[in-house]
């Protein structure tokens, strides 16, 4: 049973030590003050260097495929001012919202019940095997939404958004974000370019790429491509009795508002005609049948036709016959033709059909008079995404309207860029704000470029002196070329085929060059290949063999060294050339080429554009680290699957298109790079399936 233990420290006391006075008998509290210090400044010091919640080495997190189970492997966490050994740990998570994994801490007292090893083992003094002073130990755990836990990773629908990355001098790193951020503000260094992927009938997916950025001063890094589900833009508004005028040739009526989600009314004034038994009293009224009425255009009884104003008028909804005109008999039978206004039947008499209102049935308007709508329309919206100095990518979603504007983002955050979505539409517009920052190349480049455009103003200055100074009868013309670009050049001629070198300030006929990517035969090489190395042929000789060690050391103890299995690619990166042909004015750089000796190709940039997709072409893998023979190793490249398939002696997996590792976690294979795949950093996932 533990003892009550007696502890006087307090930081805001600022104690320094605990100074012992010769004759006085030492108490319990003072040696629990002593280690209440100590640890005090131990967690003062490890605050500054590492900062607190922290992970030092381990901690990789696996997801499985169904978002439902997370193993965190084994760690080193600094929290609370001492380094804590976690054992891995499998936790089970909903894969639907957003979910916290974080570190809690329990202490837990040990005494001499607990463990007998606490008595007293001084063998030959009068205190031996008497119980001592307790244990306190601390038992870290990985938890799920636990309040009282120290937060370590976010995830959001079961991927993982953030964590805290290993430290690198915590304690100086805001010195540092300050003095970045005064100097150069928050900014882009590469990548997290945004574009749009469709998911469902009412989100799309933005994808921004991998890259990084400084914001507010410390440096975000995103390794793989982060996707987020955006709502599709469906907030709709009412038009009330939109007026159109009813032509009798046409039965299609485009409405003023688009998209038009549905129709709610269509009202009109119909023109019919119909038997009515006259009632037996005379001057009395009949009521017509369809209401409400406007107008009575005509009443017919045999031969006779009554006239309206002298025989009848309409009152209300009835024939009133109460004028001093003629009438038909009572209980007689006439003809009347009216006007009423009727409510349309949707889908009967009137359906929506490419945003317009198209007649179906009989019942129509009377030419030339007008028809009301009544519809509801889709709105347009504008978001704004942007990045938190914590690593988050946060959208805001504006107010829908027919003309949206973009909403404001938050102060102190990297805005990466604005979406436009069409009203109810996947086409949406991504406008990438690119706050990328400058190098010192790219502003020289600036520079000459404004260099050149002032020389090309004095050009132009000159000619038009030229052509204002001369005679106008002797001037047979001027033109002038300092051959930097084609804007003088008809680049639409047929005849035309020159290139013009702007650095030299030349012109020559045309030059056509291939891009060939070179083959390597290795059957016939006489040189080593290591995958991605090529060495000259050599012997390898044992020159000391040591296979002894006492122990092992991390050489760089503040990194995370993970137990995942790793892959690697052939190639792991690609560059290729797409030709186009130009038949506008060309700005900018053309190939220049030189002779020194012998011929050499300097590539310029033609234009600032990138090939959107990258092109297909076959990889090859070789996998390390897998569990011995694992069975149906699958994989995907940017989240879709392709077909592996085994060389170089791997065997292939149980199930279709997968392969399986040897006994030592190793296999090689190839797979084709899928169509339609954007250019970038994308992600290559190899998993084993059981």
């Amino acid at each position: 049973m533990a003892k009550e233990v007696y502890n006087r420290f307090d930081p805001t006391n600022r104690w320094k030590s605990v100074d012992f006075v010769g004759g006085r008998r030492v108490q319990t509290a003072e040696l629990n003050e002593m280690q209440a210090m100590s640890l005090y400044r131990d967690k003062q010091i490890g605050d500054v260097i590492f900062g607190s919640g922290h992970i030092l080495e381990g901690g990789q997190l696996l997801i499985n495929k169904e978002k439902t189970l997370v193993i965190v492997s084994a760690a080193r966490v600094y929290l609370g001012g001492i380094i804590h050994d976690v054992p891995e740990t499998t936790l089970t998570i909903k894969g639907t919202g957003e979910e916290s994994i974080g570190l809690r801490v329990n202490p837990q007292t040990i005494t001499y019940e607990d463990d007998p090893t606490l008595y007293d083992p001084a063998v030959g003094f009068f205190n031996y095997g008497m119980p001592g002073a307790q244990r306190t130990i601390l038992n870290p755990i990985w938890v799920v939404d636990d309040p009282e836990a120290t937060h370590m990773y976010r995830l959001v629908n079961g991927e993982l958004i953030t964590s805290n990355l290993p430290p690198e001098l915590e304690g100086f790193t805001p010195i540092l974000a300050r003095r970045n951020y005064d100097t150069n503000g928050s900014f882009l260094v590469s990548g997290m370019d945004g574009y749009i992927e469709p998911r469902d009938a009412a989100n799309v997916t933005l994808v921004i790429d991998a890259g990084r950025a400084y914001v507010l001063g410390y440096q975000i890094d995103k390794l793989v491509p982060l996707r987020l589900a955006i709502p599709k833009a469906q907030d709709t508004r009412v038009v009330v009795n939109e007026t159109k005028t009813y032509l009798s040739n046409t039965s299609f009526y485009p409405l003023n508002s688009k998209p038009v989600k549905a129709l709610q009314t269509v009202t009109a004034t119909v023109e019919k005609t119909q038997t009515i038994t006259r009632g037996n009293v005379a001057g009395t009224s009949d009521l017509l049948p369809m209401t409400p009425v406007v107008d009575i255009v005509s009443i017919q009884a045999g031969s006779t036709s009554y006239v309206k104003g002298t025989d009848f008028q309409l009152s209300g909804d009835a024939v009133d016959w109460s004028l001093a005109g003629a009438e038909p008999s009572g209980g007689t039978s006439y003809t009347v033709t009216y006007r009423y206004t009727k409510l349309m039947v949707i889908g009967t008499d009137v359906t929506l059909d490419n945003n317009g209102v198209k007649w179906l049935g009989s019942d129509r308007p009377v030419p030339n008079s007008t028809f009301q709508t009544t519809y509801e329309f889709f709105l347009g919206r504008k978001d704004v995404y942007y990045l938190t100095y914590q690593g988050e990518v946060h959208v805001i979603h504006g107010q829908s309207d027919m003309h949206p504007y973009p909403p404001s983002s938050p102060p102190d955050v990297l805005e990466l860029g604005e979406l436009y979505l069409p009203p109810n539409s996947d086409a949406v517009v991504v406008t990438n704000r690119k706050p990328k920052r400058l190098t010192m190349l790219e502003l020289r480049s600036l520079l000459d470029r404004l260099e050149r455009a002032e020389y090309n103003q004095a050009l132009a200055d000159l000619d038009r002196a030229a052509q204002n100074s001369d005679p106008s009868l002797a001037k047979k013309g001027v033109f002038t070329d300092n051959f930097t670009n084609f804007e003088r050049s008809d680049v639409t001629h047929p005849d035309f085929n020159a290139m013009i070198n702007p650095r030299e300030k030349t012109v020559h006929l045309a030059v056509e060059n291939s891009f060939i990517e070179m083959q390597v035969n290795q059957a016939a090489s006489t040189v080593r290949f290591h995958e991605r190395l090529i060495t000259l042929p050599y012997t390898e000789e044992v020159l000391i063999d040591q296979p002894f060690a006492t122990e092992t050391m991390n050489v760089n103890p503040y990194q995370v060294f993970g137990n995942l299995a790793t892959i690697r690619l052939t190639p792991s990166h690609d560059t290729w050339v797409e030709t186009s042909t130009v038949t506008q004015s060309v700005w900018g750089w053309w190939a220049d080429w030189r002779s020194t000796g012998t011929t050499r190709t300097e590539t310029k940039v033609i234009l600032d554009e990138q090939v959107p997709f990258i092109r297909q072409r076959e990889v090859t893998v070789v996998g390390e680290g897998f569990e011995p023979n694992s069975d149906n190793i699958k994989a995907t490249f940017d989240g879709i699957p392709v077909n592996l398939t085994p060389i170089n002696g791997s065997a292939a997996g149980t199930l279709p298109n997968t392969v399986r590792a040897n006994a030592q976690g190793r296999f090689s294979c190839t797979f084709m790079i899928p169509a339609n795949v954007r250019t970038g950093t994308r992600e290559v996932y190899f998993w084993n399936e059981v």
